[in-house]
């Protein structure tokens, strides 16, 4: 049974109906062998130069993260930044982790600094996941306990 949350503001109202909608729509995308492939299970790192992904990648949403510090997210061969450190600097052992608690943490390095973070606690036990919403012709990067859904980032790729 899914969660009711109390949502006070219209603006939060459309957003929860928003990720309700893609959460719908990332659960029945593609096969149960292709859903596997856009997920990083909580607890699992995701290293830099490593993506996950719903399908091959001139169609699909992708998530990567990259050797200079950023995270990306990838639909219909068109990028959206995540995150992107200051300046050049490369990051070889850099990787992203979503912890116990749901929040995905991205680190500079093993027992490194936080570079960037989700702050969605609230969702214990979550995975991260990746999916494309083709009405709003966009990929989605959200956070998945499998009763909830909480939207982290949304890349438009209208046009």
């Amino acid at each position: 049974m899914a969660r009711i949350l109390t949502i006070g503001s219209r603006a939060t109202r459309v957003a929860a109906v928003c990720a309700i909608a893609a959460s719908v729509a990332l659960t029945q995308a593609g096969s149960a062998n292709a859903a596997a492939k856009n997920r990083l299970p909580n607890g699992s790192k995701l290293k830099a130069g490593q993506c996950i992904s719903e399908g091959p990648a001139s169609r699909k949403a992708s998530f990567c993260v990259g050797k200079y510090y950023d995270l990306t997210m990838h639909y219909k061969k068109k990028s959206c930044t995540v995150y992107k450190a200051k300046g050049h600097i490369k990051g070889p052992s850099s990787y992203v982790q979503v912890a116990k608690n749901g929040d995905v943490r991205f680190y500079q390095y093993s027992g490194g600094r936080v570079l960037w973070r989700s702050k969605t606690t609230q969702f214990k036990g979550a995975a991260l996941v990746v999916g494309s919403s083709r009405p709003g012709n966009q990929a989605v990067l959200g956070v998945d306990t499998g009763k909830a859904f909480f939207i982290i980032k949304k890349c438009p790729f209208n046009g």
